[in-house]
């Protein structure tokens, strides 16, 4: 048993440790000061690191489109906030190291001491806030919206989403009938402009999010439906595909459609936009206890012998969501003083009609105010006209804002209106028509040049909602109502007559005074034996799938025409008055069935754009090659062309833009000239103003040493096996490899692609370590490594460049 002494001895010696221990925790914070701030600067700088590559993981993220974590985008926040306190306590005390009590006298320690130990926990929290910046997870993908967002960027391009109290009560009536056991078809009608498509889309998205229905199908009907068209779209939606595309019969390709949505499973077919009543057995579409149709139309009328189950119609938008979506149009400049009582009324002569508002307001936009006092004048005073399922005022929204659009843009606007209902059109297509045309202001040199006007037209028409983005960014797309009132227009100006499946050739005295005509049947078999229409400059025939014969004299007396299109005509040879198209500019003959073409040598002196894409022709004619003014040269999916003569190609010398992406043409090895023989690739060396360049090179071999492809501006080359372009044809740059070796050439082409295909490629190696400085690798969307016997794919640095990236395959 201890002794009092011992334990009173031992209880000191504890107080004098702790005593000690404190005492050198105390004097450790004044002799480490300097220590302390340089470790303070230390962490400061390991935690800029940890910032930095977080910072870089959420703009990588925030680049394909997801949401940033809530605790990732607060830890930013904290961590500039320390750095920027650290900085600011490092700037103040750094200087102080010589501190002092009095002038010459001795060092100030409790100041050392104060800051030193501030200067320790900092360093606690700093590291502890760098060891918090190593997340697992940085972003989620942006789930899908809970409410029906009306109307989209997929609509109204520059448009953010709003969300309308008077759409959702709507939203959930068809999400409603969709759930009652009793209700198997469901109609939604209104006026042209109103919604309806945009509504049945975003039901169709929710019930296939909500696991209501296994399968959710769309076709857009429109005016020219036919139950052909309905089966095609219906097929091209289901997956998997019925084997029924390749079927011509209509009811036999019911027959076969009608067990693929009678499966058992919860099918929802959506048919938009019907203009007469519609049997769904002769589509084949079955109405069971698991499958269920929603049907819009304008007119509630075409239904009433469907017997629909339940109808539902789309109203105008109240004055509150009018003026809200016309604020977001225009601005905040209708809160001016000096504005706002004019654009109040602007909006209210829309009546509440989306599109009406969408389009007015993107004609109004940044105009001054005498501007708006006669735009709502004329909305006031206008001459209403009738169009089947339109708003009078919509249409003269509509007028007004073309009335403000430039030439060029009307020109474009009305242009995009030939094209048939519904369809994406080519912008492409745009550049190729406008510069046959003329159409546009500035008259530019080259076709680059063109298709930049072009663009900027189109971007034009968006911004006033005029036209719509496609699929891709290659395509737009025209509103249906729109495009009914600028048919409307076009024909009160006697500039355009469009027929879209039409049973038989218009009557004569209906057609001969407009400026372009554009005609699509399926039935018509005959046309006049002279046309008769002297002022036309342009003429498209598409589809007339029965038409044989085109009379000697069809072209008489036209010699404006300077665009003419015959698409899908089964003429074995081209009339002789064509010969007297003496300023055609633009000529396609696709999908035709053609096997003299050599008349075209009589176009020489003005032809410049040639489209045989999908034709029969077997062989290109010499004569060809007297189309000097040439700049575009289309032989696309020339099934049966296997033979271009020497020469033909290299006399082209004007030739901006060549399309050849068959690889069965026999491209031969050859340079030089010798007669009788075939086309050879040395012959592209001589087109010194090609930009676009669409071809398939089978063998290494055919390519010229000295071949230069720095001119290129688009591109879609395959070299090797055989390969299919069908999903690269909106592509603008892309490059495929297949089985040869690399060579310096193909620098440029790697450089500049969008989709890059590597397969069995010798030397890529050697390119990897070239073209990994320069950033190449930046605008690629789709890369494709297969074989390629390579050590590494990326350096860190490389791959935090791919940033358009969207498609990776890496196979070995």
């Amino acid at each position: 048993m201890c002794s009092p002494q011992i334990i009173l001895d031992k209880i000191v010696e504890k107080i004098v440790d702790s005593v000690i221990q404190s005492v050198v925790c105390h004097i450790r914070f004044v002799c480490c000061y300097k220590g302390n701030l340089e470790k303070l600067d230390a962490e400061k700088k390991n935690l800029e690191e940890q910032r930095q590559k977080v910072n870089d993981e959420v703009d990588r993220y925030k680049t394909l489109g997801e949401d940033i974590e809530a605790n990732v985008s607060n830890w930013q926040t904290e961590a500039d906030n320390m750095i920027k306190e650290v900085e600011e306590f490092l700037s103040h005390n750094t200087d102080k190291e010589s501190m002092q009590c009095f002038k010459f006298s001795c060092p100030d320690y409790i100041s050392r001491y104060k800051l030193s130990k501030q200067a320790e926990r900092k360093i606690g929290d700093i590291k502890n806030l760098t060891q918090k910046g190593k997340f697992d997870k940085v972003a989620h993908p942006k789930p899908p919206p809970h409410k029906l967002l009306f109307p989209s960027s997929a609509d109204f391009v520059s448009l953010d989403y709003m969300i309308f109290d008077s759409r959702e009560s709507i939203f959930e009536r068809i999400m409603d009938a969709l759930k009652d056991s009793k209700v198997y078809k469901i109609g939604v009608h209104g006026l042209g402009g109103v919604g309806k498509t945009k509504m049945v889309e975003e039901v169709g998205k929710q019930v296939k999010k909500d696991g209501l229905f296994d399968e959710v199908v769309m076709a857009v009907v429109s005016q020219d439906a036919t139950v052909s068209k309905i089966q095609l779209q219906l097929i091209g939606g289901l997956n998997p595909k019925p084997e029924v595309a390749t079927i011509t019969d209509e009811h036999e390709r019911a027959i076969q459609l009608w067990p693929r949505l009678d499966n058992g499973k919860k099918n929802l077919i959506i048919l938009d936009d019907i203009w007469q009543e519609l049997s769904l057995d002769t589509i084949g579409i079955p109405i069971t206890g698991k499958n269920k149709v929603v049907i819009t139309s304008r007119n509630r009328d075409v239904w009433k012998n469907m017997e629909m189950d339940t109808e539902i119609q789309i109203k105008v938008l109240s004055e509150t969501e009018a003026w809200a979506l016309f604020k977001k149009k225009v601005g905040n400049s209708v809160d001016s003083p000096e504005l706002h009582a004019i654009a109040k009324k602007v909006c209210k002569e829309c009546q509440g009609l989306p599109v009406a508002i969408l389009v007015v307001g993107g004609a109004l936009k940044g105009k001054e105010k005498h501007v708006w006092k006669n735009a709502l004048e004329k909305l006031k005073k206008s001459m209403l006209k009738k169009i089947e399922g339109i708003s009078p005022k919509l249409y003269e929204s509509m007028k007004l804002s073309y009335d403000y659009l430039s030439m060029d843009a009307k020109s474009c606007f009305l242009l995009c209106c030939m094209f048939p209902e519904d369809a994406e059109i080519p912008i492409d297509e745009l550049v190729r028509h406008c510069t046959a045309r003329g159409l546009l202001d500035q008259k530019p040199d080259t076709l680059e040049e063109a298709r930049d006007a072009v663009h900027t037209v189109v971007d034009t028409l968006k911004t006033c909602s005029l036209l719509l983005d496609g699929t891709d960014k290659n395509v737009v797309k025209m509103h249906d109502v729109i495009r009914d009132v600028a048919v409307s227009i076009a024909d009160d100006e006697k500039a355009i007559l469009v027929k879209h499946d039409v049973h038989e050739w218009p009557k004569k005295g209906t057609y001969e005074s407009y400026l372009a005509i554009s005609l699509t049947s399926k039935t018509v078999h005959e046309v006049p034996n002279k046309l008769g229409c002297s002022q036309l400059h342009t003429l498209l025939l598409e589809c007339i799938a029965p038409l044989v014969i085109i009379p000697d004299m069809f072209f008489d007396g036209m010699e404006k025409l300077t665009v003419l299109e015959l698409n899908g005509v089964r003429m074995l040879q081209l009339p002789p008055s064509l010969a007297n198209l003496v300023n055609l500019r633009m000529l396609c003959l696709n999908e035709c069935q053609l096997e003299d073409i050599t008349i075209l040598k009589d176009l020489k002196n003005n032809l410049e754009v040639l489209s045989l894409r999908g034709s029969d022709i077997k062989a290109l004619p010499l004569e060809i090659g007297q189309l000097t003014q040439l700049r575009l040269l289309d032989l696309r999916n020339c099934k049966k062309l296997s033979k271009i003569p020497q020469g033909v190609i290299s006399n082209l010398s004007r030739l901006e833009e060549l399309y050849i992406l068959d690889d069965l043409l026999p491209w031969e090895a050859t340079r030089g000239y010798k007669e009788g023989s075939k086309v050879n690739l040395d012959e592209l060396r001589k087109l010194t103003r090609l930009t676009t360049l669409h071809i398939h090179i089978p063998d290494a071999m055919l390519l010229p040493k000295d071949i230069c492809f720095e001119n290129l501006i688009r591109f879609i080359i395959s070299m090797g096996e055989r390969f299919y372009f069908l999903k690269y044809q909106s592509s603008t740059r892309m490059f495929k490899l297949v089985g040869i070796p690399f060579r310096d050439e193909f620098n440029v082409l790697l450089e500049r692609a969008e989709v890059l295909h590597l397969e069995k490629v010798e030397g890529i190696q050697k390119v990897y370590h070239r073209l990994y400085p320069s950033g190449s690798f930046n605008k690629l969307t789709e890369l494709t490594i297969e074989d390629c016997k390579l050590k590494y794919l990326f350096s860190p640095s490389c791959a935090r460049g791919l940033l358009q990236i969207q498609q990776l395959v890496i196979r070995d």
